[in-house]
């Protein structure tokens, strides 16, 4: 542990020139002991801060961290106190400055925290305190540094509080490299670093960074280096940025290579104003991940939307998922995960594992990195803010059917070389027409009788009986998991690779395979974010034989009264017709064999009772179901 106290600083200040910034307190954690930090354990949980070591994380160091979850979901009041830092002989400018973040993946980051700075430590005395700053956590996986003017404190002895609170079911936040200080004339902070994360070869690319001032002076020059591991590329840039202002500063030498490469740059501040920068410890942003590729691909949003039908605001949802899917129908691929409260439509799995990545309902995950307001603008701002049109592979689906057996085989072909990958592939059935007619299937509707139009929800009742509610886009099933199937990607790739995963599924009779679809997904299974999407219909995605057989058959009337008609073109073979009802029950089944050309055959409706029920028509090869309405 680093601490200074005031006497010392200012001995040292004194000695050397009243020109190096005064330090009245730091703290850097480096030997773990936080004894003489305060802790006040508000909600009672047993939960405090902590010290942990995050040497080989983001923070690269030593910090102290208080959780939201750890084996379990915490709504955290924890406060840690410093010890008194003495001020009484201190004038002018005053700064506390620390490091901050989560080591959370988006949406798990979004802690919430308030720093207080008060003349007394006592628990009665922080909670009537006024916070000098309150923030909810932006940025994932990031080690951010924030400077606050501290100068109004000057002459007294005061004390530093970091509460951590008002979150849930997130993960933990960190607090880090705490100082109390004179200011520096020349303190320039690398906020972040933006850069396309894939290319074509022989393409520039900006790297682009936001700068915060965290000096006196204002920052009329940066010298900035970016590193690929092998060559510096050095720049001297004129800014224009005042003390406490950001402002995004692009380095003059674009990113650009002419063959495949993989890459993890770095970006520094080298100096500032022409001198050395007061502070380095916040001038270095690593792994800037880049790579070109041999092709673009076809890159699509994968929309995963949080809804039930006890949910009253999640017609809003529904509203924004079918604008979308119209609107982008080859550029996303959107699912409504039902859940909760008895939804009769939740796959469990399904819905616990997008519970990691969000706190309610609606809302819309986006391929599970980050998270929007489900509505029809949101979802449209999200889309085009994150659809990136160059990405590191493409997807396929195919399939075969054997009665309702599906035979599903993903496909994934990349078009970088990537060295040590931890990818997964996985599968999502989707279906829409979904309807029932137990209440179960009521959607409670917020929006009933209101002056806001929401696709029309606006004129239905509360709720909207189940007769009058069609779900479109419903998840109705994983496929190898949540999280993808193990080994299905290896960990060394070379631009060209292809490979393949074989998924088996059956079709419920109460399904339709006309309304169903096969969404495909890649998972970076280190960050949990899906770094491609890709979805077929299950009638596009069958072999030639199923597909011939599908395009071939008509049924009509549907719905039907007395009888109904069974048109196909056969090709020599021997068919099988099947009708079950919802139940899955077998009422009818027929043969015929030898059958060639064009052929109807009539089944009078007699037998059975209104209802739906699904007609299969099979060869030994393949087969085809469709849905049939009887009306007696």
């Amino acid at each position: 542990m680093t601490k200074k106290t005031s006497f010392i600083s200012m001995l040292l200040c004194a000695i050397f020139s009243t020109s190096i910034a005064q330090t009245y307190f730091t703290d850097d954690f480096s030997d773990g002991n936080i004894s003489d930090w305060t802790q006040y354990d508000a909600d009672g949980d047993g939960h405090k801060w902590f010290a942990i070591d995050l040497s080989s994380y983001i923070f690269a160091s030593a910090t102290i961290a208080s959780f939201s979850w750890h084996l379990g979901a915490f709504t955290p009041d924890n406060y840690i106190v410093s010890p008194a830092i003495d001020l009484t002989n201190a004038s002018g400018s005053i700064v506390l400055k620390y490091a901050y973040g989560s080591f959370a993946d988006a949406p798990k980051h979004s802690e919430k925290y308030s720093v207080y700075v008060t003349t007394a430590n006592d628990l009665t005395t922080l909670q009537g305190a006024t916070a000098i700053h309150t923030e909810t956590l932006a940025n994932p996986e990031t080690r951010e540094t924030n400077s606050l003017d501290v100068s109004t404190f000057a002459g007294q002895t005061i004390y530093v509080t970091f509460r951590h609170h008002d979150c849930t079911n997130k993960a933990a936040m960190v607090i880090d490299d705490v100082v109390v200080r004179a200011p520096l004339n020349n303190d320039a902070f690398l906020k972040s670093v933006s850069l396309n994360r894939y290319s074509l070869p022989s393409t520039d690319n900006t790297l682009s960074m936001e700068v915060t001032n965290n000096g006196t002076d204002a920052i009329s020059s940066l010298e900035v280096n970016w590193n690929d591991g092998t060559t510096d590329n050095i720049s001297t840039i004129n800014v224009n940025i005042a003390a406490g202002a950001t402002a995004s500063v692009d380095h003059p030498t674009p990113v650009n290579y002419a063959n495949i490469v993989e890459l993890n740059l770095t970006a520094t501040i080298t100096a500032v104003n022409g001198t050395a920068d007061g502070d380095t410890s916040n001038n270095t942003q690593n792994d800037i991940l880049f790579n070109t590729v041999t092709q673009t691909s076809t890159k699509a949003l994968l929309i995963e939307e949080t809804t039930g039908t006890w949910c009253g605001y999640c017609p809003k949802g529904a509203v924004g998922l079918d604008h979308i899917s119209t609107t982008y129908p080859n550029t996303t691929v959107p699912i409504a995960v039902h859940g909760g409260n008895g939804d009769p439509m939740e796959v469990p799995e399904y819905k616990n594992g997008i519970s990691n990545f969000t706190s309610g309902y609606p809302d819309g995950v986006i391929d599970r990195a980050t998270t929007s307001d489900p509505s029809a603008s949101s979802l449209e701002d999200a889309y085009n803010s994150l659809l990136f049109p160059i990405n590191p592979v493409d997807l396929d689906v195919t399939s075969t059917l054997s009665g309702s057996d599906l035979t599903i085989t993903a496909d994934a072909t990349f078009y970088t070389n990537i060295s040590s990958a931890n990818y997964k592939l996985a599968g999502i059935i989707i279906e829409n027409g979904v309807t029932g007619t137990n209440s179960g299937y009521d959607q409670v509707n917020a929006y009933s009788g209101g002056s806001t139009a929401m696709g029309g929800y606006e004129n239905l009742p509360n709720p909207v009986p189940a007769a009058q509610m069609v779900y479109d886009h419903v998840g109705r099933a994983l496929l190898g998991g949540f999280d993808g199937v193990d080994n299905s990607i290896p960990v060394s790739i070379s631009a060209g690779d292809n490979f393949q995963t074989t998924f088996n599924y059956t079709i419920p009779a109460t399904s339709n395979q006309d309304d169903m679809y096969i969404a495909i997904i890649l998972i970076n299974s280190d960050t949990g974010v899906v770094i491609n999407a890709f979805q077929k219909s299950i009638n596009e995605s069958l072999s030639t034989s199923d597909l011939e057989l599908a395009s071939a058959v008509s049924i009509y009337p549907n719905p039907a009264t007395d009888k109904f008609n069974i048109a196909f073109d056969a090709s020599n073979a021997n068919y099988a017709i099947t009708i079950t009802d919802m139940l899955g029950r077998t009422v009818l089944a027929q043969q015929h064999n030898n059958l060639s050309g064009n052929n109807t055959i009539e089944i009078s409706t007699n037998q059975f009772s209104a209802g739906q029920y699904i007609v299969t028509i099979a060869t030994s090869n393949t087969s085809y179901s469709k849905r049939l309405i009887i009306n007696n």
